[in-house]
């Protein structure tokens, strides 16, 4: 994880074996049985490791993912060994230059081919794969939650069908149903 405030800043505080007591696992997946053969997984930042386990799931279902990551600059990069592990064709765009593609993962997303797409990193890079993707696809939100029950609507996005909670009716959206 990345240390962005004080509760993730507390969690480095903690000793190995404390256990704690947390609510996790809230709201969908991402449903891969529509992903068909060549799914295109695209990562930012810390949607990078949820790209990871999702890589994992679709090779076990025999799939041939293609992994677009893209980071910062050449020292920003982690997980690009573990994703060739699986198997998976990666591809990295850095905003810089100094490793991959120059630009950003809608750089890269223009002319390759794909049957699906899994995206998930920061909002303005999900608008942007929303604008330059050629299929279907999910993408997965990072939003603030206050409640984590969808009481409180703090964590909303616009859709066709009225606002969806990210916290519970996400984090996964269909690209169809968002309305930016």
């Amino acid at each position: 994880y990345k240390i962005l405030g004080k509760g993730t800043r507390k969690m480095t505080e903690l000793e190995p074996g404390v256990k704690l007591n947390i609510l996790t696992g809230l709201g969908n997946g991402y449903d891969t049985a529509v992903s068909g053969q060549r799914p295109l997984l695209i990562g930012g930042g810390v949607g990078i490791p949820p790209m990871y386990q999702l890589c994992r799931i679709l090779r076990e279902q025999g799939k041939n993912p293609v992994v677009l990551l893209g980071f910062n600059k050449a020292a920003d990069l982690f997980y690009v060994d573990e994703f060739k592990a699986l198997g998976a064709e990666v591809i990295i765009a850095t905003a810089d230059g100094s490793v991959g593609i120059k630009g950003f993962v809608t750089d890269a997303l223009k002319d390759m081919e794909y049957t699906h797409f899994f995206t998930c990193g920061p909002e303005p890079m999900l608008k942007a794969v929303y604008k330059a993707s050629a299929t279907s696809g999910q993408m997965s939100f990072e939003k603030r939650m206050g409640c984590g029950f969808g009481a409180c609507m703090g964590c909303t996005c616009k859709t066709k069908y009225g606002n969806k909670r990210i916290c519970k009716d996400g984090p996964i959206l269909k690209r169809e149903e968002i309305i930016w």
